[in-house]
């Protein structure tokens, strides 16, 4: 599994080129003066400043990447919602009309999908953990755990599983 993907990584970037940079510089110094060329220091100067940019620019697409598949995934819930509460509190024996089990499924689905992408590193951490908290929410119901575990059996969710969620489910 990748490195989760944090939003709040990215204060961080100008701590890290800094203290780089006063070590380059530094350790520049300690060099015997011979090799103390002005060519030498703007070289190393450089190629920090580069490297930092471009873990900068990456951290910057992966925020936009982030922004929009946050956005999609809550349109998607967002749609679903009074229905799933709906399901939620029918009796757990209740025979369920194949458009609420279908809605059921597009859930199923919504939480796999949301789950394969913080697997590739493209959710942020908090937000996941946002997630699976309402995930729980659902699978404590007597009438939806018992679909949601029948399905996860065929294994096609990407490797969800409902043993992520949090122990109180």
């Amino acid at each position: 599994m990748t490195t989760p993907f944090r939003l709040g990584r990215r204060q961080s970037y100008q701590w890290w080129f800094t203290g780089t940079a006063v070590a380059a510089g530094l350790g520049f110094y300690l060099l015997p003066t011979e090799k103390q060329t002005p060519e030498l220091l703007i070289s190393l100067l450089g190629s920090i400043a580069a490297f930092f940019h471009f873990l900068f620019a990456q951290h910057n697409s992966n925020t936009e990447r982030f922004v929009a598949l946050f956005k999609e995934f809550n349109a998607r819930f967002d749609a679903l919602n009074d229905d799933l509460n709906r399901i939620r509190e029918l009796p757990a024996n209740a025979l369920m009309e194949p458009k609420d089990k279908q809605r059921l499924y597009d859930y199923f689905n919504l939480c796999a999908e949301e789950y394969l992408y913080f697997k590739g590193g493209y959710i942020d951490a908090e937000v996941w953990s946002s997630w699976l908290r309402g995930m729980a929410y659902f699978a404590s119901s007597d009438g939806i755990r018992p679909i949601w575990d029948k399905e996860l059996q065929q294994g096609s969710y990407y490797g969800f599983k409902l043993s992520l969620l949090p122990a109180a489910a």
